[in-house]
């Protein structure tokens, strides 16, 4: 499923897309993540400083991106990864996920969807569980039938998009969407009924992935940046992602960081636990513009 790798110009394509503001700038595609910051669109770019330009509107936010062994790093970005993907088998799991991913496989079996049709009458309403579940705020327009149509149409117009699908009793109970950027296989979306997480379906679709991925020669699967929510981050450490830590380079408007720590708190701690020197969890590092951050700040 993974031998046939996006472009960066096919990633980009894809998420503007699915609405995200996207600009290349010397060879780099950038992703504007929040009004007026930005990050290389692939996370794994490294950025070195022969001719940098960053985005013009950055200069009213900030730039974060991982550096070449050439550019000065001030901080760290910290990704959450599976390393060696050919390793995984379910024998190399810890005993009680391989426990709960065993009990899951009895309940479930995955496939991979490739019927548009199939995929808007079936997962539309596992999408309005997983909403009213968790109360979701991220893209809610979808909950409407003609967006998530769109949306919809939008996945299966991109040839390299996996889109994986759980079934219980022939039922379909959970999606996850992924691709393959360059030597990465990103875990990008994954959604459920409510029935089904008592079924263990999140660690049958994390089987059904890391499966497909051990058959490929990508290097990592990137399962997302650390949230900033110690639930969700530790439910990622407790089934066995590591945390990749890249030297890295940060900029921000001090007044557009302040306005982040006091009024989109949630934003500035997932900032915090994406850049943290230590743990996914230290959030007591103050967070400070380029050059004032001291080496006692990253050592903390």
């Amino acid at each position: 499923m993974y031998s046939h790798k996006m472009t960066l110009d096919q990633l980009a394509a894809f998420n503007r897309a699915n609405g995200m503001k996207v600009q290349q700038i010397g060879g780099t595609w950038w992703a504007e993540v929040r009004p007026f910051f930005f990050r290389p669109l692939f996370p794994f770019t490294e950025i070195d400083n022969a001719g940098l330009r960053y985005p013009k509107k950055s200069l009213l936010g900030g730039v974060l991106h991982a550096v070449s062994p050439s550019f000065s790093a001030n901080t760290s970005i910290n990704l959450f990864v599976y390393e060696d993907p050919q390793g995984y088998s379910l024998q190399s799991l810890g005993e009680t996920h391989r426990r709960r991913t065993r009990k899951g496989m009895k309940h479930f079996t995955v496939r991979r969807i490739l019927d548009l049709e199939e995929f808007i009458a079936e997962a539309y309403e596992i999408y309005l569980s997983f909403y009213s579940r968790t109360n979701y705020q991220y893209k809610k327009e979808r909950l409407r039938i003609q967006h998530f149509t769109a949306w919809s149409h939008t996945l299966f117009s991109f040839p390299h998009i996996v889109v994986l699908g759980a079934y219980h009793a022939g039922k379909l109970s959970a999606i996850d969407v992924s691709y393959r950027v360059e030597d990465v296989v990103i875990d990008d979306i994954f959604f459920s009924d409510t029935a089904s997480q008592q079924l263990q379906v999140t660690d049958v679709m994390l089987h059904a992935l890391r499966e497909a991925a051990a058959s490929s020669d990508a290097k990592y699967v990137f399962k997302g940046f650390p949230s900033g929510k110690p639930s969700l981050d530790a439910s990622k450490i407790l089934r066995g992602c590591k945390i990749l830590s890249k030297p890295a380079f940060f900029k921000f408007n001090p007044v557009a960081l302040f306005a982040a720590k006091h009024l989109m708190k949630e934003s500035y701690a997932k900032l915090l636990t994406m850049t943290s020197p230590s743990t996914p969890y230290d959030t007591a590092v103050e967070f400070k513009p380029a050059g004032t951050r001291t080496e006692s700040d990253l050592a903390a």
